[in-house]
């Protein structure tokens, strides 16, 4: 008996499919996470001052002379209901 079989069939199987699904959920989660980390090196915390030289900035609050006096407020006197 040969080893030939004219019935015989071979079977090719691709995971072209799954690595290209696998592909897009790395690339998905790699997306998310760049944008929940407030997308890292597009914004800087530095204030920077105006490039046209330095400015100084000199603020004062007086208080006035003489106060006003606090007067107490007279309490609220509730109206009585006149009677019908």
């Amino acid at each position: 008996m040969s080893d030939y079989d004219p019935n015989r069939t071979t079977v090719v199987t691709s995971n072209g499919g799954l690595y290209f699904v696998v592909g897009m959920l790395v690339v998905a989660v790699l997306i998310g996470a760049y944008i929940l980390m407030g997308t890292p090196g597009l914004h800087t915390q530095v204030a920077n001052a105006p490039a046209g030289g330095g400015q100084n900035v000199d603020i004062t609050v007086q208080q006035p002379a003489n106060p006003a006096p606090a007067t107490p407020a007279a309490p609220a006197r509730p109206e009585r209901a006149t009677p019908r």
